[in-house]
């Protein structure tokens, strides 16, 4: 029983961790549009790499951790 719960546990708390990641990237790459479009390009090029970053962090831990294990 507490086996099966650590186990929804664990894919519940990836999951949040991956929802989490690319919230946070797609708030990055909005600053970067915003950055952008106000005329300082040093801030918007910083945003949008680490708005990137956070995006395919988010994306690799959901199919690696939440996704991969229930297709195989």
């Amino acid at each position: 029983m507490y086996e099966s719960l650590l186990e929804v546990g664990t894919v519940l708390l990836y999951a949040a961790g991956s929802l989490l990641l690319t919230g946070v990237g797609l708030i990055a790459e909005y600053d970067s549009f915003l950055n952008a479009t106000s005329g300082d390009l040093t801030m918007a090029v910083w945003f949008a790499f680490m708005g990137t970053v956070a995006l395919v962090a988010g994306a690799n831990l959901a199919y690696d951790k939440v996704l991969e294990p229930k297709l195989s």
